[in-house]
């Protein structure tokens, strides 16, 4: 049974007449009473789980499943952490993690737990006037074209890019799921690679791409990074390529394709309901200052003051986030240098309401641009097209919730919004329908406190360097998070990865330690 939903602090919208309003969207995840602690002053919890997203989540609710006293703590009003959805308009929209697909194994596991595997949207629809791409790049004549042609250049200049052992990632990257470390590939073999750059990887091969092919790949790898060519590390593309099982034929069908009918934040909540359910207390609106390891347990405290003690702390914090928590003892001079640098995905996601129907059956592109993608994903109850619109890192030179109109130039941009016959080198030749931009709907990521960034995407080298460092744990304190994921990293499968070794690694350790005990003995 679909969760109520409440109204969440998070998020922007834009009208033309209301201007910028943040927060007072409908949010299944929200959690009312936003408090739930029974526990008496001084009790020692088996853990406390900092964060509830889906990290967070999968820890508490595997730890409660086997019967340890979990506390949650969330600095948000709802569950979800980057994922989340809010209804508005008679549809669904995701505001961070959207996507789903039977090939993410922890995500699908959690899909048929809560019988959501079948209950899906797709997002591209055929049905609807403008059925076609747009493809805009230096060096080519803007075009209209097919969603397959549009495909087509997509994944020979991808296929050319990530190619780089000869052998389709298959001799470099054979388990993706244990990069560094596996019976395979040589370890220095892999940091050969780690080192480099896209730019790098894109000087090597450029001469094989046409300009259309250049321009789409160029903003493709900005589009999946959320930083800049230089700044984007070549290894995360070549494992999310071994992850796709080597074949750009599943690109759309992983990473654009299917969502939960009900919504991530459905989801989400089934998966705390559940933790609820078998005895998990929280707080929410609960940020944290401080986490300090002692003797036998740790102790965490709350911006508010209070303290807060565990036998194991869960800290699912984002990465870029990480360094505003003060650490007792200190977090190690590796771990800090990897938290001082973070990962370089500030990318920006808007979702536009456009007058008519037409552009809920549109693709396209334009490099550059500040939102270099945008695609048609369905028609509100309005009978308006809803636009999804993705940009890199822009920096202070467009914050859409500072410069909403920015956010119109860029949707106008990649579809122009008035009927305009444009001839010249610029636009050759095409032709398009009135569309009027009525609403916008966003978050912030890069703005946001509790994200500082989006999904983690790490710069040249910073594998070999910091993963093992930011997997390891500190004490009693286990570091878990899709930023440092084994497998799918910066996806919610690699969030639900890591809230799940967590959880084991505590349970069987609670274990150990009960029937170690002089009473388990007796």
């Amino acid at each position: 049974m679909a969760s109520k939903s409440n109204k969440t602090q998070d998020g922007y919208t834009w009208t033309p007449t209301t201007g910028v309003r943040r927060g007072d969207l409908h949010c299944k995840g929200v959690i009312e009473p936003r408090e739930k602690r029974t526990a008496p002053a001084g009790h020692i919890y088996d853990a406390i789980v900092v964060g509830a997203g889906y990290t967070g989540l999968m820890a508490a609710r595997e730890m409660t499943d086997r019967g340890l006293s979990v506390l949650l703590l969330e600095a948000r009003d709802r569950v979800g952490g980057r994922t989340y959805t809010v209804e508005a308009d008679g549809i669904l929209y995701e505001m961070g993690g959207t996507w789903v697909t039977h090939h993410m194994a922890y995500l699908f596991a959690e899909m048929i737990r809560y019988e959501m595997d079948r209950d899906l949207l797709i997002t591209h629809h055929r049905e609807y006037e403008n059925d076609y791409y747009t493809l805009n790049v230096p060096g080519a004549n803007p075009r209209k074209i097919t969603h397959e042609e549009g495909g087509r250049i997509a994944a020979r200049a991808w296929n050319i890019f990530v190619n780089v052992d000869g052998q389709n990632c298959r001799q470099i990257c054979p388990l993706p799921h244990a990069a560094l470390n596996n019976i395979l590939v040589d370890r220095k073999e892999v940091e050969r690679y780690d080192k480099k750059s896209c730019q790098e990887r894109f000087d090597e091969i450029k001469h094989l791409l046409t300009n259309e092919e250049s321009g789409v790949l160029v903003a493709l790898l900005l589009h999946i990074s959320g930083g800049s060519m230089e700044n984007s590390g070549l290894w995360d593309m070549i494992r999310s390529h071994a992850l796709m099982s080597y074949s750009t034929d599943n690109f759309g069908p992983i990473w654009t394709t299917y969502k939960l009918r009900e919504g991530q934040s459905e989801l989400a909540r089934r998966m705390f309901q559940d933790a609820v359910g078998h005895g998990l207390q929280y707080a929410f609106q609960t940020p944290i200052q401080s986490i300090s390891n002692h003797a036998g347990f740790s102790e965490v405290k709350t911006v508010s003051g209070t303290d807060h003690r565990a036998r194991r702390v869960v800290c699912t914090v984002p990465l870029n986030v990480l360094r505003t928590i003060q650490f007792t003892p200190p977090l190690s001079a590796k771990r800090k240098e990897a938290l001082d640098i973070g990962h370089v995905n500030f990318m920006t996601k808007i979702h536009a309401e456009v007058a008519g129907t037409g552009l809920a059956s549109w693709n396209g592109m334009r490099y550059p641009n500040n939102l270099m993608f945008g695609y048609g994903d369905g028609v509100t109850a309005n009978g308006n097209a809803h636009i999804v619109g993705f940009g890199k890192n822009e920096g202070k030179n467009f914050i859409p919730e500072h410069d909403p109109r920015k956010a119109i130039a860029a949707f106008e941009n990649l579809h122009p919004m008035e009927v305009k016959k444009m001839v010249g080198d610029l636009y050759h030749n095409l032709t398009y329908s009135v569309h009027r931009l009525t609403e916008q709907i966003f978050h912030n990521w890069a703005t946001d406190p509790w994200s500082q960034g989006g999904p983690a995407w790490w710069s040249p080298e910073y594998m070999t360097k910091y993963q093992d460092e930011l997997q390891s744990r500190h004490g009693n304190i286990l570091f878990a998070s899709a930023d440092w994921a084994h497998g799918w990293r910066a996806a919610i499968d690699g969030a639900l990865e890591q809230g799940a070794l967590a959880a084991r690694v505590i349970a069987a350790e609670r274990r150990d330690a009960a029937e170690s005990s002089p009473r388990s003995k007796f």
